[in-house]
C-alpha cells in the first residue's frame, strides 16, 4: 500500500497506447499522506499485536520477478539509483527478509529474481499519476507483461505528491500484472527518508537512493502478499508493510549489500520482523 486511508470501490477503465486497458478495483485506497505513514509506524508496536494479517483468499505471488523502469530525464534521478536498485532487488532471493513473507504463501515455496532495468527518457506526468498512467507506461514497454512480475516505475519527478510510493494491479492486453510507483525520493526527503527516524549507517548510497530502497522494500513485500488488494491485510486494511512503517531494527544484509529497510509484519512472531 502507500507509504491507505479511505475504503473505495472504484473501477477505472482507461484506453491506453499499445491497446492497453487498465481496470482497477481499489477495495482499499493505496495513497497515504506522509503524516499517515509516520503515524502508522509510531503506533505499530503499541496496537498491531492484537491485529494480525488476515487471509482474504486473493492472489499471492510466491514466485516473482522484478523490473525497474526509470521514466524521465536520467540526470534528474540520484546518480546511484539504478545501481542501488539492482543491488537491492537482486539481493532479495534467498534472504531472511524475503522469508518473512513465506508464512503468507499458503505452503508454496518462495523465490524472486531481478530481470532488468529499462530507461524511458520521455516526460512523466506533471501531476500525481493515476494507476492507469503508471500501468500504461508498463504496457508501452511490455505489451505482453509477465503475470508474475512486479514492475517498479520510478519517475524523475515527484509531481506534488504527499506520499512515498504505492502498488496496484494493472491489465495490459488482457494480462494482469503488478505495478508500483516510486516518485523521485530525492525530492521527497522531508517525508520518506528513513534517516528522519534513525541513521543506521548501513551503506554509502545517497539519501535519495536509501529512501527509494525503503519504499521499494515496502511496496515489493505488499505486492507479493497482497498484489490485488484482496489477499493478506488486517481488519483496518493494513498490509505487511503498513503495520511496520518506519520501524527499523538493524541493517539488513542482502547478498553483499547492507540496507536500512523497514521491518515487515509477521503473524508468526506477532510483531515486526526484519530477517
Amino acid at each position: 500500500m502507500t507509504r491507505r486511508a479511505m475504503i473505495a470501490s472504484v473501477v477505472l477503465a482507461v484506453a491506453l497506447n499499445c491497446t492497453a486497458a487498465f481496470a482497477q478495483a481499489e477495495k482499499r485506497s493505496e495513497r497515504k499522506t506522509f503524516q499517515q505513514t509516520v503515524a502508522e509506524g509510531r503506533q505499530a508496536a503499541a496496537s498491531n499485536t492484537v491485529n494480525p494479517l488476515l487471509d482474504h483468499g486473493g492472489l499471492v505471488l510466491p514466485t516473482s520477478v522484478t523490473y525497474a523502469i526509470y521514466w524521465g530525464t536520467a540526470a534528474d534521478f540520484p546518480a546511484d539509483l539504478q545501481s542501488g536498485m539492482q543491488s537491492l532487488l537482486s539481493g532479495l532471493n534467498g534472504s531472511g527478509y524475503l522469508a518473512i513473507a513465506q508464512q503468507y504463501m499458503r505452503g508454496a515455496a518462495m523465490s524472486t529474481g531481478y530481470a532488468a532495468a529499462i530507461a524511458d527518457p520521455s516526460a512523466p506526468p506533471t501531476k500525481p499519476p493515476t494507476t492507469a498512467q503508471i500501468a500504461g507506461e508498463v504496457c508501452k514497454l511490455f505489451p505482453s507483461p509477465d503475470r508474475h512480475a512486479v514492475y517498479l516505475v520510478f519517475t524523475s519527478n515527484a509531481p506534488k505528491v504527499n506520499y512515498c510510493a504505492w502498488h496496484a494491479e494493472g491489465t495490459c492486453n488482457g494480462i494482469n500484472f503488478q505495478v508500483a510507483y516510486i516518485p523521485n525520493q530525492a525530492q521527497l526527503l522531508s517525508g520518506c527518508s528513513p534517516y528522519l527516524k534513525t541513521n543506521l549507517g548501513c551503506n554509502s548510497f545517497s539519501e535519495g537512493t536509501v529512501a527509494s530502497a525503503d519504499s521499494v522494500a515496502h511496496e515489493f513485500m505488499e505486492s507479493i502478499t497482497d498484489p490485488h488488494l484482496d489477499a493478506w491485510y488486517d481488519k483496518r486494511g493494513q498490509e505487511i508493510g503498513d503495520k511496520c512503517n518506519f520501524v527499523y531494527q538493524s541493517c539488513v544484509t542482502l547478498q553483499h549489500t547492507r540496507w536500512q529497510i523497514q521491518t515487515e509484519w509477521s503473524n508468526a512472531i506477532n510483531g515486526c520482523q526484519q530477517q
